[in-house]
């Protein structure tokens, strides 16, 4: 009875501390959201990169933490036998800041590609202005073959 009462006590008081859990946009949503697109690949110096749009097309204005408005902090995963794991991370806080998105905007970033062969994607993180809604964004799956 006594774990019962510490279980109950212990969601009650988390729920009133307002701990949230992300909200997941998988791949590319049409509905009025926020979403990543894949655009392919491109050459940026001496090296090809993925290329890729965070869209808002929600009727909020949105933030994402980032170096500046078109180098956003995102992760990426790799399709592995037993489900998604992170392959890289690209981010360290310092200099970054948070900016905002407006509704029906957009911009282009840059993502290093994988080292081998493998099915990936692109992780961001944003939320609403007032900082209450937070949610996951996932790129659609990508196949990758090194050249």
């Amino acid at each position: 009875m006594k774990i019962l009462f510490n279980i109950i006590v212990g969601i009650a008081l988390l729920t009133s501390c307002g701990v949230l859990e992300p909200k997941e946009t998988p791949g590319r949503d049409k509905s009025g959201t926020v979403y990543i697109e894949y655009n392919g690949t491109v050459t940026s110096g001496n090296s090809s990169m993925a290329s890729f749009t965070m869209v808002n097309d929600s009727p909020e204005s949105i933030k994402y933490f980032a170096y500046d408005a078109t180098s956003p902090h995102y992760s990426t995963e790799a399709l592995a036998d037993t489900g998604w794991a992170y392959l890289m991370w690209n981010w360290c806080g310092t200099g970054a800041e948070y900016f905002n998105l407006g509704t029906d905007l957009s911009f282009n970033f840059l993502v290093m590609l994988p080292n081998e062969n493998c099915t990936w994607r692109v992780i961001l993180n944003t939320t609403d202005m007032d900082d209450s809604n937070y949610r996951i964004l996932r790129s659609e799956s990508i196949e990758y073959s090194t050249p």
